[in-house]
């Protein structure tokens, strides 16, 4: 269900464009997507989880790294991540601005700017275009390195008599020793519970390119933490999805995901592959 629900929710504006004469669907191309399972649903104060990505990615090529590639609070999805490039407005202004790389974090299934809590200089965004979401984006000269990315419960507040929970996406970058408030989301519920399938992905969005210009690059998910506490022995799946280039490979490595990306995968032969527990 969780899995439906995201090709869904991600892919829906692709799902009715035709694929060119190589098979290729127009962007996002998801050249991975990693399900995790951390064993049941639990009671939710944070989540974090790490990404080291090898190398510098310039800014005009579009790609997306998502250590929260989907998740679930009391059944409301949100994702966050790492972009070459964001976009958004303000308050003030809503034109739309590109606003080069940066960090985010979106929730479905809302609207209300009143939903919405961007960072001290942040952005956001409110958009139907892959059904309703709210969105904070905050605009960070991010590099080649390791960081944490981590959501975490907020303030309660009361809306129309219905209790809600403000969550806050914060980047830790470890090469320069700065946390990252991103903005914050209000979430509905007030005893938020996270759900035990979560998703990381590395995307290609926006124009498309040519193949060849995906970058070479070396992502790497792991140290799964839940209120703090590493979780014991996730399990793992890559599913590399048809439709778009095989561009990407993933092995388990030490308890991690290491995930080369931009160099051709020939004739690959599977399209799911458990990769935790090492068998």
């Amino acid at each position: 269900m969780l899995h439906r629900l995201f090709c869904l929710t991600l892919l829906l504006p692709t799902l009715t464009l035709a694929a060119d004469d190589n098979g290729l669907k127009p962007p996002p191309w998801h050249l991975i997507d990693i399900w995790w399972a951390i064993g049941q649903d639990t009671a939710f104060e944070s989540y974090s989880i790490d990404a080291t990505i090898s190398d510098d990615v310039p800014p005009t090529v579009n790609l997306y790294v998502a250590p929260i590639g989907i998740g679930q609070l009391s059944g409301t999805d949100f994702y966050g991540g790492i972009q070459t490039q964001v976009d958004g407005y303000t308050k003030r202004n809503q034109n739309l601005r590109q606003l080069g790389p940066g960090f985010l974090m979106s929730m479905w299934g809302q609207r209300s700017p009143d939903a919405i809590r961007p960072s001290a200089g942040g952005f956001w965004q409110s958009s139907g275009h892959e059904g309703d979401f709210v969105s904070v984006r905050r605009p960070y000269e991010w590099k080649k390195g390791k960081y944490t990315y981590r959501v975490v419960r907020m303030d309660r507040e009361v809306v129309d008599g219905k209790p809600c929970t403000w969550v806050g996406a914060f980047v830790y970058s470890h090469e320069n020793d700065e946390n990252i408030f991103v903005g914050a989301l209000r979430f509905p519920g007030e005893n938020l519970v996270l759900g035990r399938k979560l998703a990381s992905f590395v995307e290609i969005y926006g124009r498309q390119i040519p193949v060849e210009d995906i970058p070479k690059v070396t992502v790497t998910f792991g140290n799964l933490r839940v209120n703090g506490t590493p979780v014991e022995k996730p399990s793992a799946t890559a599913v590399y999805p048809k439709g778009v280039p095989d561009y990407a490979e993933a092995v388990a490595q030490d308890g991690q995901l290491v995930i080369n990306v931009g160099e051709p995968v020939p004739e690959r032969k599977q399209r799911q592959v458990e990769l935790l527990p090492v068998k």
